[in-house]
């Protein structure tokens, strides 16, 4: 069984076609135990752009004296699902830090991971971080931050854990 396991997997590596047990919709009914359609896939975009917006207030609150947020620039949100069911592109905002010459900066990198509920990315310096949701899909968020190099070690986002990101 290891064997046949390994095979499969080799064989995506070599850029064949993923088999359609797979495909990101049958997995996204698995977890959400839901129908896809356009006004689920709407909703959770919606709730996407809203806990991105809420996440940047906290960091905001968090952030050490000395330091500014500002949001600046934009990632465009066109995912997969987006696509197949016509739901329009999205633009969610950069989140931009700096304390004199230091900075950093947190983007969203995407709404549907498989494990999470969405995932930004935090770049502070030469440290990249990653920052997951871990709560169900349309519930509050529970967020959790580890280093992209050891995205085992998450701890939940909190002050502590955003300041020491930083």
């Amino acid at each position: 069984m290891g064997e046949d396991r390994h095979n499969h997997f080799s064989g995506c590596r070599k850029g064949r076609q993923r088999p359609q047990e797979f495909d990101l919709p049958y997995v996204l009914e698995e977890t959400t135990s839901q129908e896809i359609d356009r006004n689920h896939v709407m909703r959770r975009v919606d709730d996407w752009a809203d806990r991105v917006s809420a996440l940047y207030a906290d960091i905001c609150n968090w952030l050490p004296a000395g330091w500014t947020a500002q949001r600046r620039g934009v990632v465009k949100m066109h995912e997969q699902l987006m696509h197949k069911f016509g739901v329009p592109a999205r633009d969610l905002p950069v989140l931009e830090l700096s304390s004199g010459e230091r900075s950093a900066r947190l983007e969203p990198r995407g709404l549907w991971i498989i494990g999470a509920n969405g995932r930004l990315d935090l770049f502070a310096g030469p440290h990249h971080y990653m920052i997951i949701d871990t709560a169900e899909n349309l519930q509050p968020p529970q967020w959790q931050i580890a280093p992209f190099s050891d995205r085992r070690q998450l701890k939940p986002l909190d002050s502590g854990t955003f300041g020491a990101a930083l």
